[in-house]
């Protein structure tokens, strides 16, 4: 029986995932730094080739990446910032140094990277890892809605996640059920796989973070094993200004009017947005805008620019780089990105 990452090294990333193949070093650094982020790089043995590979698959918030190094390489990012990363070995080993944690990574340790915490690594020559990507966004929203809360602190593991256990083992079980599933849908075509439906796709990320937030250690570990508080309801206002909200959202909207409209003051508005919400009453609104609007967009009538231009305004956004950028910060992905899949699952003909 294969243990650990090792059982992930048949994995059959397509050609056209195929990101770089290259000895030159600031072609591969360069590379590296499209998908993750910009980081230093340095040669340890400057007379043996260099020859790296990667691949990259995006799914949602999760991506899906096999990089490989044929030399000894130092790599130093600094923090990722707005990301998660667990990096799988499927060949050889790398030195992780991850905030005060110093460990070696192997096919049976991975390791788990949170974007506050300092990283530093040594890859040795021919360590080849499998790297998952999650969004931070993504990662601490479904935290805190486990929590039934916003977080207190920022989201961080223990970086030593190890594989030779049964939590670890259920991680790589559905880590690898996941990039197959990957895989085949770019292979056989968006339409034809069930990855096309994104509520799949979203269940199987979920199933992903609940192992994470639940087999590996970190400083929410705690608050996730105490016993959840009854929630008490939402007051009459704040249901009366959501309701108003979600059948007015591409309405110009202002907190005064809205406040008026539930029959109380602005600051027992927000007052009850934040005590049972935890957002405030533009963010809500906001949401909401941003939830028609994905809609509109996967039912296929946005095509173009100009169909995604018009679908932001019929939503209510009325500046477009703000649009995208929440766009992309809630859903993964660019709304030029979703409009050019329809319903159906083809590829927009005129993308």
């Amino acid at each position: 029986m294969v243990l650990g990452g090792r059982q992930l090294v048949d994995a059959a990333f397509p050609d056209e995932s195929l990101v770089f193949s290259s000895r030159d070093f600031d072609a591969v650094r360069a590379g590296v730094a499209r998908i993750f982020k910009p980081h230093l790089l340095r040669l340890n043995d400057a007379g043996r080739n260099l020859q790296a590979r990667m691949h990259h698959l995006r799914q949602g918030a999760v991506s899906f990446n096999r990089l490989e190094y044929g030399a000894e390489v130092e790599i130093d990012p600094d923090r990722l910032d707005d990301f998660f990363l667990v990096q799988i070995p499927v060949a050889g080993d790398a030195a992780i140094f991850c905030g005060d944690r110093r460990f070696s990574s192997t096919p049976q340790a991975a390791s788990l990277v949170s974007p506050t915490l300092p990283l530093h690594m040594r890859w040795h020559a021919g360590n080849a890892q499998v790297c998952v990507r999650f969004e931070r966004e993504l990662v601490e929203r479904h935290c805190a809605a486990h929590l039934g809360h916003a977080l207190d602190r920022p989201l961080e593991f223990e970086p030593e996640l190890r594989l030779d256990g049964p939590a670890g083992r259920y991680f790589l079980r559905l880590v690898t059920l996941f990039a197959e599933e990957t895989m085949l849908a770019r292979r056989a075509g968006a339409s034809s796989h069930p990855l096309a439906n994104e509520r799949v796709a979203a269940h199987m990320a979920s199933a992903l973070l609940n192992a994470l937030i639940y087999g590996q250690t970190s400083n929410m570990s705690a608050a996730l094993a105490a016993p959840a508080a009854a929630a008490a309801p939402a007051p009459h206002f704040v249901r009366r200004a959501e309701d108003y909200l979600r059948h007015h959202y591409a309405e110009a909207v202002t907190v005064e009017k809205l406040a008026a409209v539930a029959g109380v003051s602005v600051r027992t508005l927000f007052s009850g947005f934040r005590d049972f919400r935890e957002v405030t009453p533009m963010t809500y609104l906001r949401r909401v805008r941003l939830d028609k609007a994905r809609r509109a967009l996967q039912s296929g009538e946005a095509r173009g620019a100009a169909g995604v231009t018009k679908v932001a305004l019929d939503c209510g956004f009325s500046h477009l780089g703000r649009f995208a950028a929440h766009y992309r910060a809630q859903f993964g992905e660019l709304p030029s990105q979703t409009a050019r899949v329809t319903p159906a699952g083809s590829a927009d003909p005129s993308a």
